[in-house]
């Protein structure tokens, strides 16, 4: 984690305290009204402990009252953990006490404890040693009356341990997440004392520029606008102009930047050194908005064109000039980020062949596999035209919407076509025997998935910070798992299958039914969406079954037109070698 320094430390704890300060008391409200309101979940699921849990919830809220009285006062300003993990204990041992009413053991009330330790952990910000002894506090809330008070049978004791399991399951997950939280803060408050820093520096050197520009302005006043050496030993662009544009004055380094002579009192216009596609914002945010508001501008940028056509990039700063209460003309001083913009369209362009390289090397990790296999046809292009319909289709729904970005989709359309990279890994005579597999041979197949997970793992290590190839292990390893946990090679289920090899093992199945192999005949597309949908809530994710039945006409014509594209490139290739 990144660490303070120590000149900041006491900024960062004040800075945290706040914080805190301002999330106990959203806690506390939602205590205060939340807790009671439980009761209708009491009424439906255990109506004959409605009036005593009745009674537990509202002691339980007039606590987080009295605690609120306390919040407002100099002690709870002073020490909001503290009101913090009281109420964390009071609603804690609320729910323990119901817990316990309910058999102890086997109550599954507990999920109300978890509830307090998740609510209090997401948003509060604590550190990790806070979030991981407050998570160990209210499991011990919830254990020790049982353990010490409940009498419990082997089903019971079996009951309890799955709880606890669940329980200390998200302890853990509630102490990355302050971890993680925490780490992010740090981030951000270092940043901003950099920024501070800088702009202290950059105010130092701009306050000097400024004091100069204002007594420059204050003789020009004096002398009629009539001076003619305007910052002669300034490197930025100055001009000063009328309020149409016409320049008055201009230090030498305009004229040695424009290649113009020194014109003087020949007034010429600003504009008609202004590139002509940037004329007409220069003209509406300077000479229009800038007047109209009589405001300053700041860091505008346009491009200004010399005599021999060179494009030269300025950012401007502009100061309004006054004379008996009435602007009079407008003080600009330009600064060359020509180099500056180069280095930026650099970057870009550096970043570009990155994303290049990154493409290029997931297609050729890809093609190992589809060259031992010359019966796959437009496989992997299929793959990933049907993942990323489906991705597409899927961010479409609140479930997703945040989560598939898209980036996720470009990523997962490059990734897809990792699927079956293991492969490369198994003998010729198992991967391309003709008709169906043996048993044993079917398991030696099924080696593949780990294979290619384990081999973009090797890759990914290699590689600092977040991959690129991380969600191309996920989908080798993990697109032949089932939602209802059959598959392999781990037997995950539902939702602990990775989005990204849910997708791709639909994708997967879809191309395997249409396509022709050497042991059996291409299926219809209704034939194959038959047996998709036959298998919703079973081989795969039922959201994906119905992004696949929403976007069905896509998958047809993909179908279609990269299977023609195939035929026709082997043809090609086929007569190539004739």
């Amino acid at each position: 984690m990144d660490s303070i320094p120590a000149e900041h430390v006491k900024d960062f704890n004040k800075e945290t305290k706040e914080l805190l300060y301002q999330r106990v008391f959203v806690i506390l409200w939602i205590g205060i009204i939340l807790i009671p309101l439980f009761s209708a979940l009491d009424y439906i699921v255990v109506p004959h402990y409605l009036k005593e849990f009745f009674i537990y919830r509202i002691s339980c809220s007039a606590s987080f009252l009295l605690l609120m009285a306390l919040y407002l006062s100099r002690v709870g300003k002073d020490h909001p953990f503290l009101v913090a993990i009281i109420a964390y204990i009071i609603s804690g041992s609320t729910i323990s006490l119901m817990v316990f009413k309910m058999g102890g053991y086997s109550s599954f009330y507990y999920v109300g404890i978890i509830m307090v330790l998740v609510t209090f952990a997401a948003m509060l910000p604590l550190s990790t040693l806070q979030s991981t002894v407050s998570g160990i506090l209210l499991y011990l809330i919830y254990a020790v009356p049982i353990l010490l008070f409940s009498s419990a049978s082997g089903n019971d004791i079996r009951m309890f341990l799955n709880n606890s399991f669940f329980f200390i399951f998200f302890i853990v997950i509630s102490v990355v997440q302050c971890y993680e939280e925490t780490k992010g803060r740090i981030t951000q408050f270092n940043l901003r004392m950099e920024l501070d820093n800088l702009a202290e520096r950059l105010s130092y050197y701009a306050h000097n520029l400024e004091a100069e520009v204002e007594k420059r302005t204050r003789e020009l006043r004096e002398s009629e606008l009539k001076y003619k050496d305007l910052y002669e030993n300034i490197i930025d662009i100055v001009i000063l102009t009328d309020m149409n544009g016409k320049i008055i004055m201009a230090n030498p380094r305009f004229y040695e930047a424009t290649l113009l002579p020194d014109t003087h009192g020949n007034h010429l216009s600003l504009l008609d050194v202004i590139h002509p596609l940037d004329r007409k914002m220069v003209k509406m945010e300077i000479f229009g908005k800038s007047f109209q508001k009589k405001e300053d501008i700041k860091n505008i940028q346009f491009r200004i064109v010399n005599t021999r056509d060179k494009v030269i990039e300025v950012e401007c700063n502009t100061k309004l000039v006054q004379k008996d209460k009435s602007i009079i003309g407008i003080q600009m001083v330009l600064r060359d980020i020509t180099e500056r913009r180069k280095l930026e369209n650099a970057l870009i362009e550096s970043n570009k062949n990155v994303q290049d390289a990154r493409i290029a090397t997931i297609l050729g990790l890809a093609k190992l596999a589809e060259y031992r296999d010359s019966d796959t046809g437009a496989h992997l292009e299929r793959i990933r035209e049907y993942s990323k319909i489906l991705a597409e289709e899927l961010a479409k729904t609140p479930k997703y919407e945040g989560y598939i970005t898209k980036e996720y989709i470009d990523d997962l359309y490059n990734s897809s076509i990792l699927h079956d990279i293991g492969k490369v890994g198994i003998p010729d005579s198992i991967l391309l025997k003709p008709g169906r597999l043996t048993p044993d041979e079917f398991e030696i197949v099924k080696q593949h998935s780990k294979l290619g997970g384990d081999a973009i793992r090797a890759i990914e290590t290699k590689i600092k910070g977040k991959s690129f190839l991380t969600l191309g292990k996920e989908i080798a390893y993990y697109h032949h798992e089932r939602w209802d946990g059959k598959g392999y090679p781990e037997g995950l289920k539902g939702e602990e299958i990775p989005l990204s090899a849910r997708i791709v093992a639909l994708a997967d199945v879809y191309d395997a039914l249409t396509s022709k192999r050497t042991y059996k005949e291409a299926f219809s597309h209704e034939r194959a969406k038959e047996i998709i949908t036959s298998e919703r809530g079973s081989h795969f994710d039922p959201d994906i079954v119905d992004a696949f039945i929403k976007r069905e006409k896509e998958f047809r014509e993909i179908r279609v037109r990269l299977h023609t594209e195939a035929i026709e490139n082997m043809a090609e290739k086929n007569a190539y070698g004739a």
